[in-house]
């Protein structure tokens, strides 16, 4: 086969891989990312220690009657140990203190309290005798007393206070406890799950938790878009949705559709059930959900367009199932840790035909095991960092084949693995940021057309189609500057917001074999400029202008590179 027909059979995976929420762990069905737009949550930083929490004491603070200290005492420290917290007071003994000294040394013991994550505690500074220079702070361990949950449907509250109970048993109440309550609710019920947290009136040290679940019923989009391969027309067409607890067993169900208008040349329709383990809750797999996928795709391309025959045809028909576990091992405002292993089932077929001549067909049937591991974190110098690693195996279970046996077929018995590494980067007052990204798979055999590496589409090689370039292994790299305007900055253009980019991106492809093509490393790159403009909250265009710096094209019969425009219209509802 020729390079641009094998392309055409790797571009349906790609359509499938440019839609995340179809692989990504706990995330909501949104349509793809627009370019620009760092595609994952920016996690928020944790609270760094508060000014004073580290560090010794230099000197007697204040007016008054002063003492010389000898030793400090502390009751009702458990979950720091005294060690730990003497080097604040250590170079005080021995040395003259006054009141505001001791009230001092009180405040930065709270201090490192609440650096390390234990919000409801303090120290204080009781009356007492001062004898011989000794005194004594009494630190309190703040915890949760009660936990009242309101709002959603009765199996959603009694969900919650199980996903809850954590906070209330720990001693005392730590940040990192709560903030994974609240997140895992959230990837349950949906984005609003608000607390309160509000001083016990009656339990000394205690404090009351409140818990609001206002699940959405139902959130979706539709989009429309230039970027498909021209094989399919100019246009393409998606919508999408999520719903919550439709079934009333705690899931969320999302869906998606996609097509090229007129001709039906291009179809894509996939589903997704996740839905939280209950049983799973307090063990090792604390928080896992079961993850069922289903989608199919129809596509029948104008090869024409692309230097072919009239009368050839080739068809692609693809049927994807998939039953995973996702557990997230942590899960904090500033840092997740997802793991996720599942097992998945292809079946895919390719027609050629050309006129005159009886139909040749070709069926793949795929089984696959996959382990990945999804990290991100949000660092103190105003980054966001990912890394998503995951390896795949092919399994020769549940009739898998390859329908057209040869040296550049591939086999089912495969085995790859691939890498995602960003950074997210806020310059200055976080108007101005630099993200980059780093992607690369690298193949153990020669692979099905399924499961090869593609560049092309809104992230590498954007100024190409997707499933431009392919290879058993590859890389790519891009590079974005991005300028952010809010509405304050808006005026009176009417906008709500707008985030404008330039760009640049570059990857290479390799075949292990150089019977497919004849071509084992084929490189792909683009630059480009860009915007992502928030007309109103709830609609937003992408347009953008990309130059192609590098590659040959597979969806046109114009030779040297072009100069494309494209844009996007996302209305969400």
């Amino acid at each position: 086969m020729t390079r641009r027909i094998l392309h055409l059979a790797a571009a349906a995976a790609a359509f499938a891989a440019a839609h995340p929420a179809f692989a990504q762990p706990a995330v909501e069905l949104i349509p793809p990312p627009p370019p620009g737009v760092f595609d994952r949550p920016e996690g928020e930083v944790s609270p760094p220690e508060e000014p004073g929490a580290d560090g010794p004491i230099a000197e007697a603070v204040g007016t008054g009657p002063s003492f010389t200290l000898r030793n400090v005492s502390l009751r009702g420290a458990t979950a720091i140990p005294e060690a730990e917290l003497a080097p604040i007071w250590a170079e005080l003994i021995g040395t003259p203190v006054t009141l505001a000294t001791l009230e001092d040394i009180a405040s930065r013991i709270g201090a490192r309290y609440r650096a390390r994550g234990f919000v409801l505690s303090q120290a204080l500074l009781p009356a007492q005798t001062i004898d011989q220079g000794d005194v004594e702070i009494v630190v309190v361990e703040g915890f949760v007393d009660r936990i009242e949950i309101t709002g959603g449907a009765a199996n959603q509250q009694a969900l919650a206070s199980r996903l809850f109970a954590p906070v209330a048993a720990e001693r005392p109440a730590a940040l990192p406890t709560l903030e994974r309550a609240v997140l895992l609710s959230r990837d349950t019920f949906g984005p609003a799950v608000e607390t309160v947290l509000e001083p016990s009136p009656d339990v000394f040290a205690a404090a009351d938790l409140g818990v609001l679940i206002t699940p959405d019923p139902f959130t979706g989009f539709a989009a429309v878009d230039n970027r498909g391969s021209r094989l399919y027309g100019t246009w393409t067409l998606s919508a999408g949705g999520s719903s919550y607890n439709l079934l009333g067993l705690n899931e969320r169900l999302d869906g998606l559709i996609v097509a090229a208008p007129g001709d039906g040349s291009l179809a894509f329709g996939g589903a997704v059930f996740d839905a939280p383990l209950e049983p799973l809750i307090g063990t090792w797999l604390d928080g896992g959900r079961l993850e069922v996928s289903g989608n199919y795709s129809h596509a029948d391309p104008d090869l024409a367009k692309s230097g072919y025959q009239q009368d050839l045809t080739v068809t692609t028909r693809e049927t994807d199932l998939s039953a995973g576990l996702i557990v997230p091992f942590v899960r904090t405002r500033s840092q997740n840790l997802f793991g996720r292993l599942a097992l998945g089932w292809r079946d895919s077929t390719s027609d050629t035909a050309f006129t005159g001549t009886s139909d040749t067909s070709s069926t793949d049937r795929l089984s696959i095991l996959e382990a990945r591991l999804t990290w991100d974190i949000a660092d103190r110098f105003g980054g966001v960092n990912l890394v998503d690693a995951s390896l795949k195996q092919g399994l020769d279970i549940l009739g898998a084949r390859i329908g057209d046996p040869g040296p550049a077929s591939g086999s089912t018995d495969f085995t790859y693995g691939s890498l995602v590494l960003s950074r997210l980067q806020q310059i200055g007052d976080g108007e101005w940021s630099v993200f980059g990204e780093a992607i690369g798979q690298y193949a153990a055999n020669v692979l099905p057309n399924t499961e090869r590496f593609g560049l092309g589409v809104s992230t590498i090689g954007r100024g190409f189609a997707p499933g431009n370039t392919t290879g058993d292994s590859g890389y790519g790299l891009r590079l974005e500057l991005r300028r952010e305007f809010g509405p304050e900055m808006m005026g009176n253009t009417g906008l709500s917001a707008a985030q404008g980019y330039v760009f640049a991106d570059y990857g290479q492809a390799y075949d292990r074999t150089g019977e497919r093509d004849g071509e084992q490393w084929e490189p792909l790159g683009s630059v480009g400029i860009g915007a992502r403009i928030d007309i109103r909250p709830w609609l937003s265009i992408t347009p953008e202008i990309v130059r192609q710096t590098e590659g040959v094209a597979t969806d046109t019969t114009r030779s040297g590179l072009e100069t494309r425009g494209f844009i996007g219209v996302v209305a969400r509802f």
